[in-house]
């Protein structure tokens, strides 16, 4: 951040870590991931700010409307996607995933909240959903 900007204040309860190791927020299982990639972090007025954390790979953001820039720290939003060293994400994924992960999530349609710590997987329609339970975007 250049010149007297302030950086952006977060709590460190709205901070989440992306990567490769069991200990991350949220895991994605490929060996062009770094163990702890990025951190995508909610602020207080809403805004997302992802953090690439040295990883070897890289982070990139896809923006919405066309281009592509390697990121340091970036404002993101849920209508971006992140590339991972070579995993692509839509940011509204990982917000997603964010919730499931979180014992306060929303409840799924059913009214049930996911359990704390629960697995996650990549569906077969491409969205990420609770293992075992139905998809929310294509029914399976």
């Amino acid at each position: 951040m250049a010149g007297n900007q302030k950086k952006p204040m977060t709590h460190p309860d709205r901070k989440y870590t992306v990567g490769r190791a069991n200990t991350c927020d949220i895991v994605l299982a490929d060996e062009s991931v770094s163990r702890v990639h990025a951190e995508l972090a909610i602020l207080d007025n809403g805004k997302l700010l992802v953090t690439d954390c040295h990883s070897t790979q890289g982070t990139v953001l896809l923006r919405a409307g066309g281009g592509q820039t390697a990121v340091r720290q970036e404002w993101v939003t849920a209508h971006d996607t992140l590339r991972f060293g070579g995993v692509e994400m839509p940011v509204r994924e990982l917000l997603r995933a964010i919730q499931l992960k979180q014992p306060a999530a929303s409840p799924d349609k059913g009214g049930n909240l996911p359990a704390a710590g629960v697995g996650l997987v990549r569906c077969v329609c491409g969205a990420v959903k609770v293992n075992q339970q139905r998809c929310e975007v294509c029914g399976l």
